[in-house]
């Protein structure tokens, strides 16, 4: 596929993310711009770099092979659930999280820990699962990308890996998340374009939309059903697990953080929303297509599931229009990875040094030091310690969703929320899902087809945050909650992590 156009096609890419990093770059004066873009994004940016964060290109090729599989339906948590949790956290988490980011210099989501719980343990563990979940999550985009490059520029898998990382990691380590939230929104209206474009392309390329129907239809019976073959059971875990997840997620809720003015947020859940599921059609046009040829004998089933997207567009589509439409993926799998880079580098630099009693001098210095080792690591975990990947894609959406939703989302507005529940609670998300993988791996344990882990962790999650502040004592000085609980005026102050381990306004 490496043809001249194509590789015309993702040098243009590279630059204008090149390009964004050096306007970035010459505007970081403190790790206020590196960490959270100096608190200046208008609604449209935010929502477009929110959606793109949380839309990765490994999601789109995995739906892409769902919708073959099992049928449309695969798709229903992805297109109407996840803008749904989008909204849930536009509005119910929205306006306290850009209050604190502007009131407390809040600047990630163990900042906001710090200042509600005035616990050190909590501050703690959540930022030791931001630093794990940053990497795990890098890994999973780290590995799509080696795919992708290799594809668009005819390199190894393990060289397209190395391009891909060096690529994002110099424009993040340059601007940090002020180039990360502008290369999401190019990055998020190229998945939108191209989104649109390759359904139509696809749909067209089988037949149209009422053929493909007719002959899947008349092959597979189930491939339209509403439960696609799955349990009902799995479906309610699943679309819990997306609905509050998403509510959950470091890279959406740390966008909150960054915007200038609450009135930004009235129009903002309808445009990520929608942005993210037209993205969708992505995956419906092509896995449906490619079905439809597979059962007319004019394609050969994709074997594994995921090369469903690539079988088509190598079979079924001209070197530039594939070209377009895989680097339309291997933006949305940037997007995401630039979010995490910063995110892990806020979580160890920031947090983790802050919550062990260390004073980190030249923040802005190390944070991209760390930005770069981030990088590097995730990289050498792919290729070089490959038996710990399983482990680390435990971490994921729903470790992060359970890990996150009791402490912050509920947590903001329960004031008989405690410290001692959110470790608790961040324990029980990392290490359940962790241990739940490693069993599997291990053959120890086999989960039934109608049970969804994601969904199940996260239940367990916010039992445990609910029974365990309501067995605890609550704060003496609740911090965050009484600055925002209510329509009083807000109270400035700046939190300080004493020698005795306390935090204290």
């Amino acid at each position: 596929m490496e043809s001249i156009s194509v590789i015309v096609i993702i040098v243009v890419y590279f630059a204008i993310m090149f390009g964004i990093g050096f306007w970035a770059n010459r505007r970081m004066k403190s790790s206020k711009e590196f960490l959270v873009a100096g608190q200046s994004l208008g609604f449209f940016v935010m929502a477009i770099a929110g959606f793109s964060s949380i839309q990765s290109g490994w999601g789109m090729v995995g739906n892409t092979g769902a919708v073959f599989d099992t049928g449309p339906s695969s798709l229903l948590g992805a297109a109407f659930f996840v803008p749904v949790g989008f909204a849930l956290a536009w509005f119910m988490l929205g306006t306290r999280l850009q209050k604190a980011a502007h009131v407390h210099n809040v600047y990630s989501v163990p900042d906001l820990i710090k200042v509600r719980y005035r616990s050190r343990g909590a501050h703690t563990a959540m930022s030791f699962a931001m630093a794990v979940g940053a990497i795990a999550y890098m890994t999973s985009q780290i590995s799509a990308m080696g795919i992708i490059t290799s594809l668009l520029l005819g390199v190894s898998i393990q060289t397209g890996a190395w391009i891909g990382a060096a690529v994002v990691a110099i424009y993040t380590v340059a601007g940090g998340m002020l180039a990360a939230v502008w290369t999401d929104l190019v990055q998020g209206l190229l998945m939108i374009v191209m989104s649109v474009a390759l359904f139509f392309f696809a749909l067209a390329a089988a037949g149209g939309w009422s053929t493909i129907i007719f002959k899947v239809s008349a092959a597979d019976p189930e491939f339209f059903t509403l439960a696609g073959g799955q349990p009902q059971s799995y479906i309610f875990g699943y679309m819990v697990l997306l609905v509050l997840g998403a509510a959950g997620q470091p890279q959406l809720i740390t966008k909150f953080l960054m915007l200038r003015d609450p009135k930004e947020l009235r129009w903002g859940a309808s445009v990520s929303g929608v942005a993210y599921a037209v993205t969708t059609l992505f995956s419906l046009g092509i896995g449906m297509a490619l079905k439809a040829m597979v059962i007319d004998g004019n394609a050969t089933a994709p074997n594994p599931i995921d090369n469903t997207t690539t079988d088509f567009l190598s079979n079924f589509t001209s070197p530039v229009v594939a070209g377009l439409a895989l680097t339309a993926l291997l933006a949305a799998i940037m997007s995401s990875a630039s979010s995490f880079i910063t995110i892990g580098a806020a979580a160890i630099v920031r947090d983790l040094a802050s919550a062990l009693g260390f004073t980190v001098k030249r923040e802005l210095m190390w944070s991209r030091v760390f930005s770069a080792v981030i990088t590097v690591l995730s990289v050498l975990l792919v290729f070089y310690l490959s038996q710990a990947i399983f482990i680390l894609g435990a971490i994921g959406w729903a470790a992060f969703g359970a890990a996150i939703l009791g402490p912050i989302g509920i947590g903001l507005y329960w004031d008989r929320a405690t410290g001692a529940a959110t470790t608790t609670a961040v324990s029980i998300a990392l290490g359940f899902n962790i241990l739940i993988v490693v069993l599997q791996a291990a053959n120890m344990v086999t989960v039934p087809e109608h049970i969804h882990i994601g969904g199940v962790s996260l239940m367990l999650s916010l039992l445990a945050f609910f029974g365990v502040s309501l067995l605890t004592p609550r704060s003496r000085s609740r911090g965050l909650f009484d600055d925002f609980a209510g329509d009083e005026p807000v109270t400035t102050y700046v939190s300080q992590v004493s020698t005795k381990g306390e935090i204290n306004a």
